[in-house]
């Protein structure tokens, strides 16, 4: 918010700045100034800020139309930074499930015994028809993570 304040009252000296002129003195030399030259002397003047004093209204349009890009600009800019970021994690969260589920399904296809802990908190190695519907439910663990 100050540094609007900032180009604004930047913006307002600007507007009301003197009249800039250059010329050429008897030497050749050219000079520029917001003071006139002295009289006799041909002068141009180089800008007319009395002619942007006559349109304020569009000025303060333009001002708040490039105000209003810029700010779109960040928003769009943090947007962006955020979407990344969070694409960022779900493909990290998406890695690691994955080699959890790579690795739960390697074990459990290695043959070696496996146990489960059941409601009474003994284990019970997981045989037959139970190592079966563990494995299956691995294969589509690595299926649906590792894509």
């Amino acid at each position: 918010m100050r540094i609007l304040l900032a180009f604004v009252l930047a913006l307002c000296a600007t507007a009301a700045s003197a009249q800039l002129y250059s010329w050429k003195d008897a030497d050749g030399k050219t000079h520029y100034s917001d003071q006139p030259p002295p009289t006799a002397t041909p002068t141009r003047k180089i800008a007319a800020p009395a002619a942007r004093a006559t349109d304020p209204a569009g000025t303060r349009k333009n001002m708040a139309e490039k105000e209003l890009a810029s700010r779109q600009k960040q928003k769009d800019a943090q947007d962006a930074a955020a979407k990344a970021e969070k694409d960022q994690t779900d493909a990290d969260a998406r890695r690691v499930n994955c080699e959890r589920a790579r690795a739960n399904l390697q074990g459990l296809e290695s043959g070696a015994t496996r146990f489960s802990i059941n409601a009474q908190g003994e284990r019970i190695a997981l045989d037959g028809a139970v190592r079966e519907a563990e494995l299956a439910n691995a294969r589509k663990s690595v299926e649906s993570w590792c894509r």
